[in-house]
């Protein structure tokens, strides 16, 4: 009894975590604090980073086999990389500072690295549709240069790779071409098709329960295409699907439409701005990356992660501040003039 009420607070514990919205909200209300929160949230991410970094060296110290190297990454929160990268090359490209450019390209550079290493399709995939959403919303000048700084990127890196090291630059052009084309080939793909099933599986749950749902520990019965066996899980790879099984649809209706409110409010706050740098990466950063989540959801529960929703807390926030910051400068103008 005593550990089923532990597993019923820790299920329940998870989304809670979105309420760090409310200190964010309450105490960085001016641009000095935005920032302040800014540059400590890119260090955080970049000592999970390089931490992330450090235990793929242990992990690939330790292959015995080649094709391991195809498959094993350290997918812990790729996700949060890839909205991260986001978010550092939109201030590369809005900020004016030569210093504000240097600090958030390698800030970025560190996040990609991070997401090129996890080995996690999705997040990639995630990234460069969220990228290619992000150079849509941006300003022909600011578009221009975001698609001339990544395409320089990847260019620099295979420079870097082939000529200082070339037996890692051929291993790492594998496993990249493997892992993407295995992600275009989805008919053959057993990772793909086993998520299906799941999905399937776990949308019959929904049917038998749509109103209230199953609970949050509710396990459901999937087919593991590569281990070639039924397993038990509480986890579910689809995370629409998943928080329906759990939550029920009404209460997942209503998640998923706060996350849409704020990213039209982020976009649309985003474009009335547009000679404001910070409100800027505020705004459509905070947006895009929360696009980049709903990507990944698909395939990864994102919001179910504790880090998936830590993040997504301090991303509706950072879109109420930009609100917060535009409003109050309106209403300054407003009483000056």
């Amino acid at each position: 009894m005593l550990f089923r009420s532990m597993q019923w607070i820790r299920s329940w514990q998870l989304p809670v975590l979105m309420l760090f919205y409310f200190p964010i909200r309450e105490h960085f209300r001016t641009r000095e604090q935005i920032q302040y929160l800014i540059i400590l949230l890119a260090i955080v991410f970049a000592c999970f980073g390089l931490f992330n970094l450090y235990e793929y060296k242990q992990v690939t110290a330790k292959f015995q086999y080649g094709y391991e190297v195809l498959y094993k990454g350290v997918r812990n929160d790729a996700s949060m990389f890839g909205a991260a990268g986001i978010i550092a090359l939109l201030m590369f490209v809005s900020m004016k500072s030569v210093s504000g450019k240097i600090i958030s390209i390698a800030f970025a550079s560190l996040y990609i690295l991070v997401l090129v290493a996890s080995l996690a399709r999705t997040s990639w995939v995630a990234f460069l549709l969220s990228l290619c959403i992000l150079v849509f919303l941006l300003d022909a000048s600011k578009r221009r240069l975001l698609i001339g700084t990544f395409a320089g990127f990847i260019i620099a890196a295979i420079v870097v790779l082939v000529t200082f090291f070339p037996n890692a630059s051929e291993l790492a052009f594998t496993v990249v071409e493997t892992r993407l084309s295995s992600s275009v080939n989805l008919n053959t793909d057993r990772s793909y098709l086993g998520r299906v099933l799941e999905t399937q599986e776990v949308m019959k749950g929904v049917m038998n329960f749509p109103l209230g749902g199953n609970g949050f520990q509710k396990e459901h019965l999937r087919y593991d295409l590569i281990l070639m066996a039924h397993l038990r899980a509480v986890y579910s790879h689809n995370g629409y699907s998943g928080l329906m099984f759990k939550a029920g649809i009404p209460l997942a209706v209503t998640f998923w439409l706060i996350i849409l409110y704020n990213i039209i409010s982020g976009i649309i706050i985003a474009r009335k701005n547009r000679h404001d740098s910070l409100i800027q990466i505020l705004a459509l950063g905070s947006a895009t990356a929360l696009i980049c989540y709903c990507i990944t959801n698909y395939a990864e529960g994102v919001f179910e992660s504790r880090s998936g929703l830590i993040t997504t807390g301090y991303l509706i926030a950072l879109i109420g501040s930009a609100r917060l910051l535009w409003e109050s400068e309106r209403v300054e103008k407003i009483e000056n003039s």
